[in-house]
């Protein structure tokens, strides 16, 4: 099969899908209600309707916070859960790695 590569595609962590909607009405966007909660098979459908074959699969920014060690390991669970989901489903899904704060200069492993 071929398709299209759809490489701006935002995934939820189970743990914001709850609180999602009101975090994304804050920043002045709004999250499409049938798309909450998110999961990998709610996008294979709709890339499946769309003829989109691939995905690169990134979290929205980070809205707020601060500099810290938890900033580091919020990071880190993003990423570990959505390498996750691209181990499950190979041929379907990419990422872009979470980043913590730019300005976090310390980085390094928590």
């Amino acid at each position: 099969m071929t398709g299209f590569i759809d490489i701006h595609h935002h995934f939820f962590c189970p743990e914001l899908n709850a609180s999602k909607s009101c975090a994304s009405a804050k920043a002045g966007w709004q999250t499409p209600q049938e798309n909450m909660p998110w999961t990998p098979e709610l996008s294979i459908k709709a890339m499946d309707s769309t003829g989109i074959q691939a995905a690169i699969l990134s979290f929205p920014a980070f809205p707020s916070g601060e500099i810290s060690s938890e900033n580091r390991a919020q990071a880190r669970r993003r990423n570990d859960y959505v390498a996750n989901i691209c181990q499950k489903h190979p041929d379907r899904f990419g990422f872009f790695a979470t980043l913590p704060f730019l300005d976090n200069v310390q980085g390094g492993r928590h």
